[in-house]
């Protein structure tokens, strides 16, 4: 008999986030397989206001028409870490992708930090199984709820489709990019806001085009704003090298590949991550990654990673400099990861969560 799975998103599948991601492609592979009847709620906001969706959203999952729908599967993963404080009439599966309202609190809005504290607290007590997306957040979580660490359980995530090594249409769709010149911009893709440490790889740039050799090089900041970016723009603005820092916002699948494949490297700076796509993204393309040695990075990135300290900015600007003296040997970064990409197929993470749903799921 087949497992009877539902999928709810959260609403991250319209918003284009990463969790949105992983709901989409992990329903995809299950959807492929034949012993499991998988269907998904893609929820999409009603209004602008987040506060005001997630104050709808909570309302659905905890009324009555939605305990009715959930009665007709064996289980509901919730893909978006908040589940009904209801109970459900079947198997309640909950992912966590990180513990960064716990562990680094300053980097959130106020409102949305306790709002993020108090789901992640109702789902670990109230979920038959938690979910995560790396061995470091299984930990983490364990550590701040360690009665519950039974329950606890992880699998990494997969490559998605749109970085394609060596597939660079020109030109550029965003005019902003054709300033750049291949092999001479390093690169940041993620949301501007302080949790990603984009203050640290401004600092750097700003300091590594003192040195002569880098005098051609610009530094491109992907991805829309958030909480904080606009410091950082003003900075850029304010200094000496503002014409060679570029902020694109969102970029087309087609520019975010052609960026990937020509980039001298990427900078991964974060200072907490759950998975980190880019350092995956980069192994797929054999792009040189520049990434702050934390344990998510490490688990992840293993040798194929050029990390650096995050206490010490010195170390991130000697990293830039072996990309831009041709120091990182880009064919044994390609060895590499030709035997860490298997790990990110979603097939096989398809079959991994069957694993772990599936034990005394199915009525």
């Amino acid at each position: 008999m087949s497992l009877k799975l539902l999928i709810d998103d959260g609403m991250q599948i319209s918003l284009g986030t990463g969790i949105g991601k992983y709901s989409q492609y992990l329903y995809e592979a299950l959807s492929r397989r034949d012993d499991i009847d998988v269907d998904l709620i893609s929820w999409k906001p009603a209004s602008s206001s987040r506060k005001s969706n997630r104050f709808d959203y909570l309302k659905y999952v905890n009324s009555g028409e939605f305990y009715r729908l959930a009665g007709k599967y064996d289980a509901v993963l919730f893909t978006n870490y908040a589940i009904p404080y209801r109970r459900l009439p079947c198997k309640v599966v909950c992912c966590i992708p990180d513990m960064v309202s716990f562990l680094h609190p300053d980097t959130l809005p106020t409102a949305y930090r306790y709002y993020n504290r108090a789901m992640i607290r109702n789902s670990v007590k109230k979920s038959d199984l938690v979910l995560t997306i790396s061995e470091s957040v299984k930990k983490e979580i364990a550590d701040f709820f360690p009665g519950y660490s039974s329950k606890i359980a992880y699998t990494w995530l997969g490559l998605y489709e749109g970085i394609h090594k060596d597939f660079c249409p020109d030109p550029y769709e965003n005019a902003t990019l054709s300033l750049l010149t291949p092999q001479k911009f390093f690169l940041f893709v993620s949301t501007i806001e302080k949790r990603k440490n984009v203050g640290l790889v401004l600092d750097a740039f700003l300091k590594l085009k003192e040195h002569e050799l880098a005098k051609d090089y610009k530094m491109v900041f992907a991805g829309r704003l958030g909480y904080g970016g606009e410091e950082f723009i003003a900075k850029a603005r304010e200094s000496k090298y503002g014409n060679d820092i570029l902020f694109t916002g969102y970029v087309s699948d087609s520019d975010l590949n052609r960026l990937y494949n020509e980039a001298a490297a990427f900078v991964f700076p974060t200072v907490y991550e759950g998975f980190g796509f880019a350092q995956i993204e980069c192994m797929s393309v054999g792009l040189p990654i520049i990434l702050s040695d934390i344990p998510i990075n490490r688990e992840i990135s293993r040798d194929y990673g050029l990390f650096f300290d995050l206490k010490d900015e010195d170390s991130l600007i000697r990293r830039m400099i072996d990309v831009v003296n041709g120091d990182v040997d880009r064919n044994r970064l390609s060895e590499i990861a030709e035997r860490y990409l298997p790990d990110f197929n979603w097939d096989a993470i398809a079959e991994q969560y069957m694993n772990l749903i599936n034990i005394d799921s199915v009525r």
